[in-house]
């Protein structure tokens, strides 16, 4: 079974900014897609602690970022 996650949720991963294990938390944010001037808003994010950048995009998520980029 795949976890969940939901925003507060809290978990330790490799942020390629800060380049070293962080903590991190999941929030939602407003997304930007790449390419494009489409911005998506309220989705669940993994963001570092140290640097407050995006580090990914839980899989849950995604079909929420396909249905915006479908509706474009």
């Amino acid at each position: 079974m795949k976890s969940m996650f939901s925003a507060g949720d809290i978990v330790a991963c490799n942020c390629p900014n800060c380049r070293q294990v962080v903590q991190s938390r999941f929030e939602l944010r407003n997304v930007r897609m790449p390419r494009s001037r489409l911005s998506v808003p309220n989705v669940l994010v993994d963001v570092c602690n140290l640097c407050d950048n995006i580090i990914g995009i839980p899989s849950q998520s995604i079909p929420q970022l396909r249905e915006a980029g479908l509706a474009k």
